[in-house]
């Protein structure tokens, strides 16, 4: 499988997947409007400017690839639960499309990148296993567990091979600290800024963090593996940390003094989730390695090379 679509490859997660595909030796293809935040498209990768809402850029970009990650994704937890029929008309139908497409194509793997964080709700257990119920509070958590069940229906009807991605929290280099979404990147921007942090709730919402390298490496086991009985893979740190011990990991990273404001919490917001990535570890061969210690100095090293030239 070594000619790769990636959908939405120009994003976060995206162009750090791309990036890694292409010293592995891969001939990558890229389907997105936009342009990278940060950085700029290697050279011999083929962008196809267009999204996953244009039916016949899907088709065009599905010539000839043997696998596809379908990473494009139009919301945020926020923008879906405030406006769902979006959610549903710029993120389900296409996705659908696109593995339609993929079918017709003989594409030979499809590998999607879900949410872990929101697809499983209110955990009845800790750490969450892949078998836990999946009842998601959030409609950006329904429409993510919605691929993966066309996946699996695909997979049943017309033998469509696929790969579900469960990610915790990813955090690093390149995720747009500008944005509402993505602690560890939000809460660093704003300290270089000197612009209080703000948290919703009271701080004890517990998540599971890792970086962004670890996830491209799973992503990478799975693209490699010859053959899998398991379809659906967590992937996350290990460990829970509470927003406000990722303060305090912060503070010790960076050594300067935080100005943080409490504001009401989000009833869509699950209030803890650790997950257990035994199965990647069996199957993908896979484990994180960059403690978030690491992580959040790497990432505040970045951070810094940015301009803030708008702070207060």
């Amino acid at each position: 499988m070594n000619r790769v679509l990636v959908t939405g490859g120009n994003g976060f997660i995206g162009s750090h997947l791309v990036d890694a595909l292409v010293v592995a030796g891969y001939h990558v293809r890229v389907l997105d409007l936009f342009d990278r935040r940060f950085g700029s498209v290697p050279a011999d990768v083929e962008w196809i400017h267009s999204d996953i809402n244009t039916e016949y850029a899907i088709r065009e970009a599905m010539t000839g690839m043997d696998l596809v990650f379908h990473l494009a994704w139009t919301s945020i937890h926020e923008t879906a639960t405030r406006d769902p029929l979006m959610d549903i008309t710029t993120n389900l139908q296409p996705s659908v499309r696109l593995i339609d497409e993929c079918r017709h194509a003989g594409v030979q793997r499809v590998i999607f990148l879900s949410s872990a964080g929101t697809a499983y709700g209110l955990a009845q257990h800790q750490p969450v296993d892949e078998e836990h119920p999946t009842n998601p509070i959030s409609a950006y958590g329904i429409t993510k567990l919605a691929v993966e069940k066309y996946l699996h229906l695909y997979h049943h009807l017309y033998g469509l091979d696929y790969v579900v991605l469960r990610p915790s929290v990813p955090y690093g280099p390149g995720q747009d600290p500008s944005k509402r979404q993505g602690a560890v990147g939000v809460f660093l921007y704003h300290l270089a800024r000197g612009l209080p942090i703000e948290i919703w709730g009271d701080g004890s919402v517990i998540r599971d963090y890792f970086f962004i390298n670890d996830l491209v490496s799973a992503a990478l086991s799975a693209a490699q593996a010859e053959s899998l009985s398991e379809h659906v893979f967590n992937l996350g740190g290990g460990r829970g940390y509470t927003l406000n011990e990722l303060l305090d990991v912060i503070r010790q990273v960076t050594g300067k003094p935080l100005e943080v404001t409490y504001s009401e919490g989000r009833r869509f917001d699950v209030p803890e989730l650790v997950l257990d990535t035994t199965r990647a570890k069996r199957y993908l061969y896979w484990e994180p390695k960059v403690s978030l210690e690491e992580g959040v100095a790497r990432t505040w090293q970045w951070i810094q090379t940015l301009d803030h030239s708008a702070a207060r």
